[in-house]
């Protein structure tokens, strides 16, 4: 049996996902830099061109994007605050620092070169940029309807020429920075094609819904950098998209339709982000092998000797006199309790907003209705246990969500090819004994924001200088 860990051990995270996906179509988690698009485009547009065979295509690939990141590297030995290095850096980093890149070594696909697929970095973005248009599906890159060749070319053209050089030399790529490094877009034509594309300036019913939604959520994200400082984009949009009567009061953010979806996803985030540090907690305490029984009692003993009622009746306030959702979440995380009594808050206060949010928020917050683990399911528990102490409560939450890893665990298995069955689970159960064979994260589902941000930013939709800002272009294009 492969015992190799899987993702989202609680299965918890779908309905957020599924709604991010909705409202940010073309950017993902793995997609910081606009200047991929661009430099996919550019070569998918080179091998139609001269018809390059699927080998060609991804030696040229892979060249490429050794050359942008040799290239950021030289523009900006270190990192930038606002921006991930270029893909492959950290790979290239002892050649980089030497100061020569030898291609055939850097671009080599596995161990050794600057990524292990054979192409590249091309998989991370491919599903977005198919979605923009900008590639057609296929084997190999192939140039979609929305691909401007001229805007790529004449903004990475120089690019493909570094991909056909030898040896790099990092001292003499600092020069082409200002024009090919990774930050740089905003200011090159591919920049301005791209910033287009993404912002919809021209938006009409024929663009379909997905592209309405992520135009709005555009809109949204450059509003609120316009009117708050912003300096991390899923912490301060975060919270001002979560909580407070901005979305309803600020005249331009109120006609936003997807405003609505957004709350009711950030305020659902803080449920997801809880289950998964409770369970990563509770995977942490599996030491050798141990009774459920006293996993459970370790949860109960983290808890004070009360009520479920009183419990309930500890918690800060979630709603202002006007309806607006109070910070109630954020709040209870920075109070500095002990993890599991901290995100069991997080998890009553989310349930006391299932009869305190209405319309579009909480269709958003809720999604699937009365699924195992939602707002609702954890109300109706709580609920029910008014009377009961909140350590057996979280002694039966115990047992009931090793029973859901396991379930989980086992829908998910797989027979491999060899005939070895894989389990994707690190928390393993055996005659009422439990151990484990690595740690759980305990980071948040990733809501794209950042992502989103440091797109616009390299498109030259937004700026960075200490806090966000909107340029002169890019507000022509959102408004």
């Amino acid at each position: 049996m492969d015992v190799a860990a899987g993702r989202f051990p609680l299965s918890v995270e779908r309905h957020v996902g599924g709604m991010v996906e909705r409202l940010v179509p073309g950017v993902t988690t793995v997609t910081p830099h606009a200047r991929y698009y661009a430099l996919h485009g550019l070569v998918a547009a080179h091998a139609a061109e001269t018809g390059l065979a699927v080998p060609a295509a991804q030696t040229l690939l892979r060249r490429a994007e050794v050359a942008l990141a040799a290239v950021s590297f030289a523009h900006h030995p270190q990192a930038l605050a606002w921006l991930p290095r270029a893909h492959g850096t950290d790979a290239l980093a002892r050649r980089l620092q030497a100061g020569t890149v030898t291609m055939a070594e850097a671009e080599a696909p596995g161990k050794g070169g600057y990524a292990s697929s054979t192409w590249g970095f091309w998989a991370p973005y491919v599903g977005s940029e198919v979605e923009l248009g900008i590639l057609g599906t296929g084997r190999m890159p192939v140039p979609g309807p929305r691909l401007d060749a001229t805007a790529v070319l004449d903004g990475l053209g120089e690019v493909l020429e570094l991909a056909r050089q030898d040896t790099l030399y990092v001292g003499e790529l600092a020069s082409l920075g200002d024009r090919l490094c990774v930050c740089a877009g905003g200011d090159r034509p591919d920049g301005a094609w791209l910033a287009r594309l993404l912002c919809e300036p021209d938006a009409s019913a024929e663009a379909g819904a997905r592209a309405a939604a992520r135009r709005q959520t555009i809109q949204l994200l450059a509003r609120v950098v316009a009117t708050h400082p912003v300096a991390r984009f899923t912490q301060d949009v975060g919270q001002v998209l979560a909580f407070g009567p901005f979305l309803s009061t600020d005249p331009a953010t109120c006609g936003i339709d997807a405003a609505a979806a957004w709350r009711g996803v950030v305020l659902r985030n803080y449920a997801v982000g809880a289950w998964r540090r409770l369970w990563s907690w509770l995977v942490e305490q599996v030491d050798e092998l141990l009774p459920i029984e006293e996993l459970a009692d370790r949860f109960a003993e983290e808890l004070p000797d009360i009520t479920v009622a009183a419990f309930l009746s500890s918690l800060p306030a979630t709603q202002s006199t006007n309806g607006a959702p109070l910070p109630a979440e954020h709040t209870l995380r920075s109070a500095g309790d002990a993890l599991p009594l901290a995100e069991l808050r997080v998890l009553a206060t989310s349930a006391r907003r299932v009869d305190e949010l209405t319309g579009r928020v909480r269709d958003a917050f809720l999604g699937q209705r009365g699924i195992e683990l939602g707002p609702e399911w954890v109300k109706r528990r709580l609920d029910e246990a008014l009377l009961m102490k909140l350590r057996d409560v979280a002694r039966q939450l115990t047992h009931d969500l090793v029973a859901r890893s396991q379930r989980i665990a086992l829908a998910k298995a797989q027979r491999r090819a060899d005939g070895n069955l894989w389990l994707p689970t690190r928390l393993h159960e055996r005659g009422g004994l439990l151990y484990r064979t690595s740690r759980e994260g305990r980071g948040d589902v990733g809501l794209r924001l950042d992502q989103l941000g440091s797109v616009l930013a390299t498109c030259g939709v937004l700026h960075y200088d200490e806090h966000w800002s909107v340029t002169r272009s890019g507000k022509a294009l959102v408004d």
